[in-house]
């Protein structure tokens, strides 16, 4: 198997094509696929990396005219970027409307990852939603990496690895609403994030890069009232839902909260809108939150 490209080098579209091939699977058997191993990694996959995979496997098994409309994720075992990942894909339903698809993730012959994935087609209907915060337009907002630096959240866990170029912009929104957590007013917060080039691939890639992205803010954000502490964080399960077709070279907003940390464990939350104010997705993550100064007490 050919390594993706490092997506944190080369020119902006080297770097989107290399994200659209690291998020990519190859075919071996029947349901059963191989994900790229990412170049000039830190050691350890990123959880986002491993549900995209899972993803991407997933939505390869299914009719062309259904996308996922929501996922289900739980993170088993820290996966290596010294191995390659297999996805191995369950179709446990195809009706009418519906697709529902199981895949296990593998490294060595260990599941470092179970996901779910529902597909649907599409069919008219009600609608309402939650309404986009009102919050500035990106282009003239500061990047997430060094808002987080200045507030004093560079050791948030997820934030090492903005530092260096990624394929997706980000830009901090500020604050513009404030609740108490007994430890600071942080527990809302938002960001706009885009590929930096366009992105020529089908509607179940910007779904994938989505399903990325979506992994890098709710645990952070559970953990960035309490800086700075000594946190060991991990992600436990992720949850996403689509409610409308992703186009993720535009610029959407991804506003989180924390509603709640306890227990060694914290909780993020998240709404994704486009930028006429449609809201594309929401996210749901529980996630280990372990301050080793209780462990120490």
């Amino acid at each position: 198997m050919t390594k993706a490209p490092d997506i944190h080098g080369g020119s902006a579209e080297e770097r989107v094509a290399a994200l659209l091939r690291l998020l990519d699977v190859t075919p071996r058997e029947d349901r059963l696929f191989e994900g790229n191993r990412k170049r000039g990694g830190t050691g350890r996959i990123f959880g986002g990396e491993a549900v995209a995979q899972a993803l991407a496997a997933a939505s390869k098994t299914v009719p062309h005219e259904l996308n996922v409309h929501s996922l289900h994720a739980y993170f088993l075992r820290g996966g290596s970027e010294d191995h390659a990942s297999e996805y191995r894909v369950e179709a446990d339903f195809d009706g009418r409307s519906f697709s529902n698809r199981r895949v296990v993730a593998l490294q060595q012959g260990e599941v470092i990852l179970n996901l779910t994935a529902s597909f649907h087609g599409v069919e008219p209907g009600h609608h309402h939603q939650a309404v986009m915060p009102d919050v500035p337009y990106p282009e003239n907002l500061p990047d997430l990496a060094d808002a987080l630096g200045q507030a004093g959240g560079s050791q948030v866990p997820g934030a090492i690895m903005l530092r260096r170029p990624w394929p997706v912009e980000m830009r901090h929104a500020p604050p513009h609403s404030r609740t108490s957590t007994g430890a600071s007013d942080q527990s809302i917060q938002a960001y706009w994030f885009r590929a930096v080039a366009p992105v020529d691939a089908p509607q179940w890639m910007h779904r994938a890069i989505l399903a990325y992205v979506s992994d890098l803010g709710p645990l952070p954000m559970a953990a960035l009232p309490y800086q700075p502490c000594d946190i060991q964080g991990a992600s436990i399960d992720h949850s996403l839902w689509f409610h409308r077709d992703v186009r993720a070279d535009n610029w959407l907003l991804y506003h989180l909260e924390s509603p709640w940390a306890g227990g060694a464990r914290g909780l993020g939350t998240g709404r994704i809108f486009d930028r006429e104010g449609n809201l594309i997705a929401s996210v749901a993550q529980e996630g280990l939150m372990r301050d080793r100064a209780f462990r120490q007490s």
